[in-house]
């Protein structure tokens, strides 16, 4: 541990396997940096930082670069790594007394679903999230009518991770617009200029939130073919830029939703703390998920 000014570091990189299911389809582990501060006080935290390989913008070894040079969170730039250290800092000042979380009321959270087995398996639950985009339109469309009829009082959240071909996406929602459909989110790569005029479902904004230019954000948020901002604070950069796109969000009548991107169990835990102090009356994208399945084997 390195003492700076009032404050002592500590950080350790850790691995552990996950099962390819799920929002984990295709991949079989997870790494992440975990951040401990102690203050000059004795108020220790902890943060975690695990960048997700496809969706950040930065690598573990960049946020274990910046962890080990940093003295305070100005320092920190990787959305990662300012993430694992503001909730380090957020938990020693909790730790120290200061009110800084939400009321721990519980979540209501959107499950996320293969096919109409997991549907069925998930009776009840008001919201299925369903990946789309690793088979032919044709196919997934068959998938979604199934998980739709196996749970016929659900609505539907479509991820396509930007896969789908651009000039096919008005055609395609078009083919959907039958199916309980709350929004699909990401459809295509610059998804947010499809905002500029009617869709046959809404859209939302996810992983393209980390590099929309202020003024393109703006003018997607007053668009009403959008429905929701997913806000991942691994992806974004922490507590203030997600709050902050929150409060934009909630303005224009958008759903502002916290979710994960597959940290471990310190992460996920500081992404349930965000969720309750955005407190939209919303269901999150915060359920159980395979990287915390095995977190305890992290080495």
């Amino acid at each position: 541990m390195r003492v700076t000014g009032e404050l002592a570091i500590a950080t350790r990189r850790v691995r552990w396997p996950i099962a390819p299911n799920g929002p984990a389809r295709g991949r079989l582990e997870r790494q992440a940096i975990i951040v401990a501060v102690r203050r000059a006080d004795g108020a220790t935290g902890l943060g975690e930082a695990a960048p997700l390989p496809g969706l950040s913008s930065e690598s573990i070894d960049d946020c274990a670069r910046e962890l080990a040079a940093a003295h305070a969170l100005a320092d920190v730039r990787a959305p990662a790594a300012r993430f694992a250290f503001e909730t380090a800092l957020l938990v020693a000042r909790a730790q120290a007394g200061e009110a800084v979380w939400a009321a721990a009321k519980p979540l209501r959270c959107a499950v996320v679903v293969d096919d109409a087995g997991d549907a069925l398996a998930a009776a009840g639950a008001r919201t299925l999230k369903v990946k789309v985009g690793g088979a032919s339109f044709a196919d997934d469309r068959a998938r979604l009518v199934r998980i739709a009829e196996a749970a016929p009082r659900a609505r539907l959240r479509v991820d396509a991770n930007r896969g789908w071909p651009r000039e096919e996406v008005r055609a395609r929602l078009d083919a959907l617009r039958a199916l309980p459909i709350e929004f699909v989110e990401e459809p295509c790569a610059r998804a947010h200029e499809l905002l500029d005029e009617p869709l046959a479902i809404r859209i939302a904004l996810d992983e393209s939130l980390a590099t929309l230019a202020p003024d393109a954000l703006a003018r997607a948020l007053q668009s009403p073919q959008l429905a929701a901002l997913v806000l991942k604070p691994t992806v974004l950069g922490g507590f203030a830029r997600c709050l902050e796109l929150a409060a934009a969000a909630r303005a224009r009548g958008v759903a502002p939703i916290a979710s994960h991107a597959l940290e471990g169990a310190i992460g996920t835990a500081a992404c349930r703390e965000l969720a309750r102090l955005i407190d939209a009356d919303v269901d999150v994208g915060l359920a159980p998920h395979p990287g915390l399945a095995r977190w305890s084997e992290a080495a």
